[in-house]
């Protein structure tokens, strides 16, 4: 099963982030999925508004803690560089959109899935919505322009 699912139809070009049982987390190859999908509704000529939105009960949980922790504790710091400079990516993709990007948030949108929901041109939301900055729960430093440093700030409408 592939963890992001992209569809299109009347000009609207849907990305699904699909991992529910874990609430849509990062982990794996779902960044680079996500790059690869954005870049996708980007060159397509017929997509006309990009939605970010995700399977089940979540929008995203941010990155899965238990994979990062793995790669910490197996000293893969290059592995563990290429999530952060994915999430970048991620962002910033969204950011040189000249489409507009709508998040559709249909639960949890925590840590750097709030950053994705953020980094959005708009954001619609569920009564179960529930954003969190969840990185100072864990002692990390927020990624994925969570910090207010990107470029993607400039296009955040909150």
């Amino acid at each position: 099963m592939p963890f992001i699912e992209s569809t299109s139809a009347q000009s609207i070009t849907t990305i699904t982030l699909n991992r529910p049982e874990k609430l849509n987390a990062f982990a794996g190859t779902m960044r680079e999925e996500l790059i690869a999908a954005l870049h996708a509704a980007a060159a397509d000529s017929t997509c006309r508004v990009v939605v970010i939105t995700g399977a089940g009960r979540g929008f995203c949980a941010g990155g899965d803690v238990e994979y990062m922790s793995g790669l910490q504790k197996n000293g893969e710091v290059a592995a563990f560089r290429k999530l952060l400079d994915a999430g970048r990516e991620v962002v910033m993709s969204i950011a040189a959109m000249e489409k507009p990007v709508i998040a559709s948030v249909n639960g949890v949108a925590a840590g750097a899935g709030c950053n994705l929901a953020l980094a959005c041109d708009y954001r619609i939301a569920a009564d179960a919505a529930k954003f969190s900055e969840s990185f100072v729960k864990i002692g990390m430093h927020p990624d994925w322009g969570g910090h207010g440093s990107s470029d993607a700030v400039a296009r955040w409408n909150c």
